[in-house]
């Protein structure tokens, strides 16, 4: 009997191939032919993006500390390729080239039966087969070649937006027609420090307070200000509804985002070399610009349309539109499994402790059916890689976590869903909490009881939860990992600025009411922050053209004052607020803005125990108001989590 049999052999597989060599555990690989949705892409030649996800969550920690680190930036979709090619070419004789059929799943075997008709019998099955979607065609099948065009999504996600930043620079039209959606800047920060999206959001504050630490982030995604500025006064068709979000650990799981480059970011890091960098996939994909522009505009939901005479309704006018871009959730690609060899098993992402085991089922595990919000997937199979080992591969750690997973599960859902009703985005996670649940569960977590200094402190709270930073210390560490953190660490300031904004928010506010209209208020916006977007009017243009040139194609410019119609309609709230827009707008909150950040600069090699006190007559009130907080989250009050308890 093999101990490990592995189903699926793509980008997910490949951390915990690497954990079994490693132990010298007996593991079989069944996978079909290359078939991922990067192969039929490749294929088609359409690996001309580069990823919403940063280099750091989208890469894997034993890669990460081989490169000659540099900063942190977007990997383009032909780097991502090659890098599931070169370990694909690692193990490919391990893979036996066969498509599973069928699992007979009993209480302490496996029979695995394939297309070809071999049957093998196994002791642990891990199931990576991935997902299946119309958008995934959709992405290989659409015909950019076309212009002057008018498209209507009823969908919106990063490979939408991907496809509309493609179809834009050859003069088609956008109808945005749906409920709202999330679109999130995916750099930011000031030019001595820039940020990747999910490089900041230091997701371990929610052990201070999870009230707080979810009015931050929400107020990020969903902004409950009148700032005039923010996207969501100017197009309140974007708002999303998150009412259905109960849950005590926010943002809520099930939340989609759409990660778009800022248009001005977008032109300093490519306006130099924006030909070159088009090559090389580097697109301008500002969801908001387009719409600031007239080249996008959204919709109510139930605008008429005319699916039969592709028409669609609006200020008046009755439109053709050439394509519908529908949506669809992901579907897992499970093969059939049958309990007992006799009753179906039906998947159910809340029936699985940590998306990875199935409560019906024994000794089977899913790997990769669990998405980052924000961030990588790498950063998500790498931890369920290592979780799914230690299962498979230590007795005592599997009876710790299945003697009562009924429980565990119903406290993981009790904190990541509260009381609502399934949804067909539960597999999507915030990537930081999810990855040092995985890392308390397998005990290579970083404990702030161990925190000995500031700079330690910071490290805990700041420095994000991607897999590698879990990889230091413990039976999993990586040779490396201590000389990558430092370099990450020097390049992004050893994150004082996030653990000095962390500060801010929780210290300057008493109410989370007031964090809202802070985070809001002036040049406190990082996200959707419109202010800056008609200063980028004529680099549009420069763009648009320079895309034409690198894509070989002529467009015929027409003038379509029917559009334009639409347009001024769609943009009648957005022009209401421009007239509310003060220039000169300052807040109290503003002018103490680098006040935590200078305290914390000067007391960072400092020991905990050693910070001064209110009878030190060398600080300030303020001062002390913001040491006694950074001594308060040496002991943090929300720390536990049932779901983790190892009893």
């Amino acid at each position: 009997m093999i101990e490990v049999c592995i189903i699926g052999f793509g980008f997910s597989a490949i951390p915990l191939v690497r954990e079994l060599e490693r132990t010298k555990t007996n593991f079989k690989i069944i996978s079909g032919e290359n078939d991922s949705v990067w192969d039929r892409l490749d294929k088609s030649g359409r690996l001309d993006f580069n990823l919403v996800s940063s280099y750091h969550s989208s890469f894997y920690s034993f890669d990460l500390v081989k490169d000659e680190y540099e900063k942190d930036y977007f990997p383009t979709a032909k780097q991502f390729y090659e890098m599931h090619k070169r370990w694909r070419a690692v193990y490919e004789k391990k893979v036996i080239r066969d498509f599973v059929v069928r699992i007979d799943n009993f209480k302490d075997h496996s029979l695995i039966l394939t297309r070809s008709g071999q049957t093998f019998q196994a002791k642990h099955v891990i199931v990576a087969t991935g997902f299946t979607r119309l958008m995934n065609k959709l992405l290989n099948d659409i015909d950019y070649s076309v212009s002057n065009k008018t498209f209507v999504f009823g969908t919106m996600g990063d490979s939408a937006n991907l496809m509309i930043s493609k179809l834009i620079p050859n003069n088609n039209k956008i109808i945005l027609r749906m409920k709202g959606f999330t679109p999130l800047d995916q750099q930011y920060g000031r030019e001595e420090r820039i940020f990747t999206l999910d490089q900041g959001e230091f997701q371990n504050a929610r052990y201070i307070s999870h009230e707080m630490y979810g009015a931050v982030m929400m107020n990020y995604i969903t902004p409950k200000s009148v700032n005039p500025h923010i996207l969501l006064n100017q197009f309140p068709l974007f708002n999303r509804d998150y009412s259905w979000a109960k849950a005590k650990a926010y943002p809520p799981s099930g939340t989609i985002a759409v990660k778009y480059w800022p248009i001005e970011r977008y032109y300093q890091e490519f306006n130099e070399n924006l030909e070159e960098s088009i090559s090389q996939g580097y697109l301008l994909n500002d969801i908001t610009m387009w719409l600031h522009t007239g080249k996008v505009i959204i919709v109510p939901p139930d605008t008429p349309m005319d699916f039969e005479n592709k028409t669609i309704t609006y200020a008046g006018i009755e439109r053709s539109f050439h394509q519908y871009i529908q949506g669809d959730a992901e579907q897992p690609r499970i093969p059939t499994i049958m309990i007992d060899g006799v009753n179906p098993y039906q998947y159910l992402y809340r029936d699985n402790f940590m998306g990875i085991i199935p409560q019906k089922l024994n000794n089977i595990y899913l790997l990769g059916l669990t998405r980052p919000m924000t961030g990588g997937v790498a950063n998500i199979v790498e931890m369920q890689s290592l979780f799914i080992h230690k299962l498979v591969t230590q007795p005592e750690f599997h009876c710790k976590i299945h003697h009562n997973l009924s429980q565990r599960i119903a406290d993981y859902n009790d904190y990541y869903f509260g009381n609502t009703e399934p949804r067909k985005t539960d597999h999507t996670i915030h990537f930081g909490f999810y990855t040092d649940d995985i890392a308390r569960l397998i005990g290579i977590d970083h404990k702030v009881s161990e925190c000995h200094s500031v700079k330690d402190l910071i490290f805990y709270y700041a420095f994000p939860n991607n897999a590698f930073k879990y990889r230091l210390k413990g039976e999993y560490a990586i040779d490396g990992i201590k000389e990558l953190i430092e370099k990450i660490n020097h390049k992004h300031g050893y994150f004082i600025n996030i653990f000095s904004s962390l500060i801010k928010n929780f210290i300057y506010m008493e109410h989370v009411g007031d964090i809202c209209e802070w985070i809001n208020n002036g040049e406190n916006i990082i996200f959707n922050n419109m202010k800056y977007k008609e200063n980028y009017r004529e680099f549009i243009e420069t763009y648009i053209q320079a895309y034409r040139q690198v894509k070989n194609i002529l467009i015929d410019e027409t003038v379509d004052e029917e559009w334009d119609i639409m347009v001024k309609e769609a943009c009648k709230v957005r022009d209401k607020m421009v007239e509310k827009i003060e220039e000169n707008s300052s807040s109290k909150s503003d002018e103490d803005s680098l006040k935590p950040f200078d305290l914390i600069s000067s007391i960072f090699n400092s020991d905990i125990s050693s910070l001064p006190n209110s009878n030190d007559g060398n600080i300030s009130e303020l001062e002390y108001k913001f040491i006694d907080f950074i001594r308060s989250t040496w002991k943090p009050k929300e720390y536990d989590l049932p779901h983790l308890f190892l009893t």
